[in-house]
């Protein structure tokens, strides 16, 4: 009798643990794929934006011709730079994955948001700077400076969020994770129904 109740217990708690599993699989996936787009999404916004620094630097070697030119690209790297900011943020809450409770990527989601806060800091200035081309071009030598040096602080931005880099394989973590929780999920199925196979202990007289 108890043999035959240890054995539903460990069916259940197989088939238990496999719905888990599977539940698990479905929300993991999609939360994990997300984060990879999203590290993706980041780089190429980041990138832009500090091309697009880059470009209203270099526009004034030739100030008198190209302040307008200028004043579109900051506000353009200003608007990048915002997308980077909300894009890391995303990445950032998507980094608070939970998996049956663990979240293994949260150590993560800090370096992100600091990120997010940084890009859109960077925004802010350049849109202060865009204002300042619209207001003025008397004294613009030292907007260019500053210039070159917001398209530095996006590099290093891009660099310290690893960017640049491939997307982390959220994925294959999430299915090493999951193949990890099924094992023990199949054994005790396995040996639930082993047991109840099992053919009674023959009655002693």
């Amino acid at each position: 009798m108890r043999r035959r109740l240890l054995g539903w217990i460990l069916v259940l708690y197989g088939l238990a643990g496999i719905v888990l599993v599977a539940g698990g699989a479905v929300v993991g996936l999609d939360a994990a794929a997300r984060i990879e787009r999203l590290a993706s999404a980041a780089d190429g916004t980041l990138a832009a934006a500090a091309q697009s620094t880059e470009a209203a630097a270099d526009a004034f070697d030739n100030v008198d011709g190209s302040l307008a030119e200028s004043e579109t690209s900051a506000v353009a790297a200003a608007a990048l730079a915002r997308d980077a900011s909300a894009t890391l943020a995303s990445l950032s809450q998507a980094m608070e994955l939970s998996v049956f409770g663990a979240q293994p990527l949260l150590p993560l989601a800090g370096e992100f948001a600091a990120s997010a806060d940084q890009a859109s800091a960077l925004a802010e200035t350049l849109d202060r700077v865009g204002s300042s081309l619209g207001d003025t071009r008397v004294d613009v030598s030292g907007i260019g400076v500053q210039l070159e040096g917001l398209a530095t602080e996006l590099a290093v931005l891009r660099d310290s969020t690893g960017a640049g880099e491939d997307p982390p394989p959220v994925q294959a973590f999430v299915v090493l994770l999951l193949a990890w929780l099924m094992i023990p999920a199949l054994g005790g199925l396995l040996g639930g129904l082993a047991l109840l196979r099992r053919p009674p202990p023959p009655a002693t007289s």
